[in-house]
């Protein structure tokens, strides 16, 4: 697991909450698991952990806002330095006009639904690349993780022109310039960012990036 992930030697719950040892580390666990994946939200917690622990909301509760303490304590000390490669490399592809985003979404079908509306941004977007939140939940387990790609094809083609194509001429091309706009414009930064990529080059296949982490602010 990734060195900024890791909990301090021991984290416990106030003694009021009354938990015997079992039940209070394995809470410990299931809260400090959905810290690092970047989520914050008490009722979030709750609601996703209630009927695993079977306590009380409150006990929930208290016992996650401890644990947060502790994470948010924890990332103050690191400052600057605690970020990856992934992180980084997604910065300058923003910066490049490609919209990058980690753990956007529930799914790669989700996560695309939703990309209209945020390449709407007034900005020039030449492509998009993400990972969704279950890509995040692997890539922390396994250090790996798959990449979804496109490229935005009112910027490669007249909007009108495209338009007319048959829906199948539209995936085509949108298949055949997405793998060119992946290959010639993020492989690069990724690359410089000492990403390893394994990838055949066919759009049905989703890049695995290895040799990275996740890393997430709360």
């Amino acid at each position: 697991m990734y060195s900024y992930n890791q909990p301090p030697d021991e984290i416990r719950l106030p003694e009021e909450l009354g938990l015997d040892i079992g039940p209070e580390a394995s809470l410990v666990i299931a809260a400090w698991r959905f810290l690092i994946l970047g989520y914050a939200d008490p009722d979030d917690f709750v609601e996703e952990v209630r009927e695993e622990f079977g306590l009380p909301d409150h006990v929930l509760r208290r016992g996650f806002e401890t644990v947060a303490a502790v994470r948010r304590q924890q990332q103050r000390s690191f400052g600057a330095a605690a970020t990856t490669s992934l992180t980084k490399a997604f910065a300058e592809l923003n910066a490049r006009g490609i919209l990058a985003l980690e753990a956007h979404s529930c799914c790669a079908e989700c996560g695309v639904r939703e990309l209209p509306e945020l390449l709407d941004d007034g900005l020039p977007r030449r492509g998009y690349v993400f990972y969704h939140q279950g890509d995040a939940e692997h890539l922390l387990d396994h250090g790996h993780v798959e990449l979804t790609y496109g490229a935005v094809m009112e910027r490669v083609l007249d909007p009108d022109e495209y338009a007319r194509l048959l829906p199948e001429g539209k995936r085509w091309w949108f298949e055949q310039v997405s793998v060119e706009f992946f290959r010639d414009e993020v492989l690069p930064v990724l690359a410089e960012h000492g990403i390893n990529v394994e990838w055949n080059r066919e759009f049905d296949s989703r890049p695995t990036l290895t040799n990275v982490d996740f890393y997430a602010e709360v």
